[in-house]
């Protein structure tokens, strides 16, 4: 076998190697990070999470599904024991047509 035969086989593997552990630590990186924006609230806002279940059909079990209530506190609207501030609740997502898995 001829020297630059060997470098390039040994490079091609190398870049294999590489590319096979990116795909393998992709799921991991993306577990972290699946809180979808209907369930987070902005920074300052205090957030509270309402569940609505969706109902079974032919193609799916029970699903519940989150939304967030986000409440804001300004000099307007403090903070009391009571309540105040302002609170406004995102939608909550649409029920699935298939199962989530």
């Amino acid at each position: 076998m001829q020297p630059s035969t060997k470098r390039s086989r040994v490079w091609c593997s190398a870049l294999a190697a590489v590319m096979s552990a990116g795909l393998a630590l992709t799921p991991v990186a993306l577990a972290d990070d699946e809180v979808s924006p209907k369930e987070s609230c902005p920074d300052g806002q205090i957030a509270v999470i309402q569940t609505k279940e969706c109902p079974e059909t032919n193609q799916r079990s029970a699903v519940l599904v989150k939304r967030a209530c986000c409440t804001k506190f300004t000099e307007k609207n403090p903070q009391t024991p009571t309540g105040g501030g302002k609170t406004r609740c995102k939608s909550f997502p649409k029920c699935p047509r298939n199962s989530p898995s």
